[in-house]
């Protein structure tokens, strides 16, 4: 129960006490009054009759005495009126029952009114006749009493509410500032330290505030400056210091990377760029005239690209290389042909058209090409440029047996008949502890299973997925074979992990039906771990969050694997803090024998530590490794060394 809601029902208590009391003494206050009303009535009433009657009664004379009588009581404000003679016998005794209307019965038996009779001794001077004694009816003062309460309550209700009404606002006043302290605490505890803008009022929760604020603030530099110390190591071992692109070393881990990860793309066109005549010119004019014109390149190529290059490098003193995902033969065509247009107008900005001239080559692959073939192809498209013109232009597609239409046909086919006949095996390997090689989890992979029964991996069937648009019905598919195997009686596995391409997490659709899913399995949810690549998360780093924010609302966690070759990749980390991250294998593999890229991968795991976000390392395969990984600090492993992918 939040605190408002606590002060408010306390405040309501204390108001319906008070007021209840305040309405119980009033009616108490008026009883009382009414009582001593009847009472006094009855008095005089009976004051006013004892004159009368010592005539009638001195007389002996009954029926005058009921005469009298009768123009007192006929009034009907009496319930009763007894005369007695000198002896104490009844001479008139006229009484009625007490007529209350228009009052509830509780009522009156919960507040009965105590009629006290007023008496009076009938005499005639030292002479006594008899005593009358007289009870008042008290028809109306209940009827007054009633309404009374009635009234009272009413006003007494509208005070309360009013009075809750502005309790209410008061508290939202209040405690508006406490609302801003969980709002940051719970950020805080996502790793996302902000700043309370408004301070309250309030001494006591003013100094609260300033406290958080300055937390929030010191744990807000320190991770600026890990951040700033991971990015100081990744662009000293990956970015070339002219250009700002990423440099060679950075190109192969990247290209590595998205050949090895299946699903990313259905074709990918890469564009090597070479200038010619570069050392005569820094020969000329000096070497910064030659890097003016490095760096002008560059940024003329990014602007035409934009995001549509995932990576963007100096290959080499003379040689850039650019790679994009999903270009059609039109889009690489005009691409090339606003390239070749502002590549010649960088050149003549430097005044050397007739001493500099470029090659650009494109050359278009399939994840399905090897990264040898791919090289070979884009070397061949950059000397067809050559060999065509000056500043010329090349582009050679993929080979035509990779993407005939019948091929492609087929492979859809293939498919949608493994999703409705549920044709899927599942792999999994282990992920385990360093220190004393407990398993941590297990990663689960799939392979298709053709009309012949035989496995077909997903580095060959994910890319037609991708695409014939299957992406999202091949993840369910995937997704519900892991959940019926947790909820059946053999499964032998404590905790899963499984991948989700990027075109999933970014439907709706995928996301509530996941949802759903993870609601049905209760608190088994908790055993299974979702895993995002770097690639997808930063592009796609809302959609990323929000997915996040859904599995862990069911229980499950969220992992980013491949992570530290992005550019954007810090700033992943940063804006989503993943439970746990898993370290690309290339990066994990040039750690182990290149000074820079251990570097970037030491500040990767201290940045890590600081966000308590738990670092596991891929493709670990020696022992050397494993000992090298503990000296870095990375508590986990995945890799052959440890165990083969095996079936499920």
């Amino acid at each position: 129960m939040t605190l408002r809601n606590q002060l408010f029902r306390a405040i309501f208590f204390v108001f319906l006490v008070v007021f209840g009391g305040l309405l119980y003494l009033s009616l108490q206050s008026t009883k009382n009054y009414l009582q001593q009303q009847l009472a006094s009535h009855a008095q005089d009433a009976a004051s006013s009759l004892a004159y009368p009657l010592a005539d009638s009664l001195a007389k002996k004379d009954k029926t005058l005495a009921e005469v009298q009588v009768l123009a007192l009581y006929d009034r009907g404000y009496y319930q009763r009126i007894l005369v007695l003679s000198a002896d104490g016998k009844s001479v008139v005794d006229k009484q009625s029952p007490a007529a209350i209307e228009n009052v509830p019965l509780w009522f009156t038996r919960c507040f009965p009114l105590d009629t006290q009779p007023g008496e009076a001794f009938i005499s005639s001077g030292w002479r006594q006749f008899g005593k009358v004694i007289v009870v008042s009816q008290p028809t109306i003062a209940y009827e007054h009493l009633w309404n009374s309460v009635k009234n009272m309550s009413y006003w007494m209700f509208a005070m309360l509410l009013l009075a809750l009404g502005l309790t209410l606002l008061l508290l939202h006043y209040l405690l508006k500032p406490l609302l801003q302290i969980e709002n940051a605490a719970l950020s805080i505890c996502e790793k996302r330290f902000v700043q309370i803008t408004t301070l309250p009022g309030t001494r006591e929760l003013k100094r609260v505030v300033l406290a958080m604020n300055n937390m929030s603030r010191r744990a807000q530099e320190n991770l600026d400056a890990e951040i700033n110390r991971a990015e100081s190591f990744r662009r000293q071992a990956y970015v070339d210091s002219v250009t700002g692109l990423d440099n060679r070393l950075s190109f192969d881990l990247r290209l590595g990377h998205l050949l090895e990860e299946s699903g990313k793309f259905q074709l990918a066109t890469l564009m090597i760029l070479e200038l010619d005549g570069l050392k005569e010119l820094n020969n000329r004019a000096g070497y910064l005239q030659g890097d003016r014109l490095l760096t002008d390149v560059a940024h003329n190529v990014i602007q035409v690209l934009g995001t549509r290059a995932v990576i963007s490098s100096r290959t080499g003193g003379t040689s850039f290389a650019f790679l994009c995902l999903d270009l059609s033969h039109q889009a690489t065509t005009d691409l090339t042909k606003e390239l070749q247009q502002r590549i010649n107008e960088a050149i003549a900005r430097c005044n050397e058209q007739e001493h500099i001239a470029f090659s650009l080559g494109c050359a278009v692959f399939s994840p399905a090409d090897s990264r040898v073939k791919l090289l070979s192809r884009a070397d061949m498209a950059v000397e067809k440029a050559r060999q065509a013109s000056r500043n010329g232009v090349a582009i050679i597609q993929e080979d035509e047996a990779d993407s005939n239409s019948t091929g492609s046909l087929g492979w859809r086919k293939l498919i949608q008949n493994a999703l409705t006949e549920q044709r899927w095996a599942l792999l999994i390997q282990p992920v385990v502890v360093l220190r004393d090689r407990s398993i941590e989890h297990h990663e689960v992979m799939s392979c298709l299973i053709d009309n012949q029964g035989n496995a077909i991996a997903a580095a060959q069937f994910l890319p037609m997925a991708l695409r014939h648009n299957l992406m999202v019905e091949v993840d369910q598919a995937l997704i519900t074979l892991i959940i019926d195997y947790l909820g059946s009686a053999t499964h032998r596995l404590n905790r899963i992990a499984v991948n989700v391409t990027a075109h999933s997490i970014t439907s709706a659709h995928f996301s509530n039906w996941l949802a759903g899913k993870l609601k049905e399995m209760g608190s088994a949810a908790e055993r299974l771990s979702f895993e995002v690549s770097e690639f997808g998360c930063t592009r796609n780093l809302e959609a990323t969050r929000q997915f996040a924010t859904m599995l862990r609302q069911a229980g499950a966690k969220f992992g980013i694997d491949h992570f530290g070759l992005e550019p954007d990749s810090l700033k992943a980390l940063r804006y989503l803090p993943p439970d746990y991250i898993k370290l690309d294998g290339n990066l994990v593999r040039e750690a182990n024998h290149l000074s820079s890229s251990r570097d970037h991968l030491k500040s990767i795991v201290q940045l890590a530590s600081s966000l308590e976000i738990p670092v596991i390392a891929q493709c670990v395969e020696t022992e050397a490794m494993v000992a090298l990984l503990l000296e870095d600090n990375i508590q986990s492993g995945q890799g052959y060394y440890f165990g083969a992918p095996e079936r499920l």
